[in-house]
């Protein structure tokens, strides 16, 4: 066994309305190893957002218990979560979250700018990510000169800007047709492995999750743990059927 990196126990999220409570996460608790690959897999409306959300401080648990470095998030305030999010989390979204009005290269700059680095600084190490991602020669490009693929991995550079601990992946390749999806995804693995990054990320394509070094399912907020030693050995057609999930055919 290795190093326990984050640890979710017990984990309850109502959302409260007028009209009802609906509850996202009924007990949710599973451990993430440091440098770990993991996939969590469930249809839409499973709680696989809101999951991700409260790993990365985004949100607020109603009930139960989330520990990062030994200490439990969800008791931070504003200070320590803003912190912990520009230092150690790197967040990809399904629907970019890109700043319109900036370009390429401006929109990686932003992370980098605050952590209060020079501006000539993040504008070298910003490019220098474009590159990887392959899309320097688009650096000076504005959002809406891009194809879905290219936001996509101006979001991936922008992740990985601050050099996190942790990247987490929201459908990363949701909008995306499958071949380019294939694309993001490899490169996800590839800078995770390279930087010695723990990722997690969601997705409702039970073939996505075979870059995973652990497989988590998740249904109506309530997570199930799969043990894997060997990716391959996965009986995926199995998990369609019994979760009646779908491969999504762009």
């Amino acid at each position: 066994m290795g190093e326990t990196f984050i640890s979710i126990d017990n984990l309850f999220k109502v959302f409260t309305s007028k009209a009802e409570d609906l509850a996202v996460l009924r007990g949710a608790s599973f451990q993430i190893e440091k440098g770990e690959i993991v996939c969590l897999l469930g249809t839409s409306g499973s709680g696989k957002t809101t999951t991700l959300n409260l790993l990365a401080g985004l949100d607020k648990p109603t009930s139960g218990k989330i520990s990062y470095g030994g200490e439990d998030i969800s008791k931070w305030d504003t200070t320590d979560l803003y912190d912990y999010r520009l230092k150690e989390i790197g967040f990809i979204f399904q629907d970019f979250h890109l700043m319109e009005h900036l370009t390429a290269l401006e929109n990686v700059m932003v992370p980098i700018l605050l952590m209060k680095k020079e501006e000539e600084e993040a504008k070298e190490k910003a490019l220098e990510l474009l590159n990887k991602v392959g899309l320097g020669t688009k650096a000076l490009n504005h959002p809406e000169e891009l194809s879905s693929g290219e936001k996509q991995r101006v979001c991936v550079a922008r992740a990985v800007a601050n050099s996190p601990s942790i990247l987490i992946a929201d459908e990363p390749t949701g909008t995306l047709d499958s071949k380019t999806g294939d694309v993001i995804m490899n490169l996800l693995l590839d800078l995770s492995k390279k930087n010695k990054m723990t990722m997690i990320y969601t997705t409702h394509d039970p073939y996505l999750a075979r870059i995973a070094t652990r497989l988590l399912i998740i249904q109506k907020g309530v997570v199930s743990e799969t043990e894997i030693t060997n990716i391959e050995e996965i009986d995926y057609d199995s998990i369609i059927f019994e979760y009646k999930l779908e491969r999504d055919v762009k």
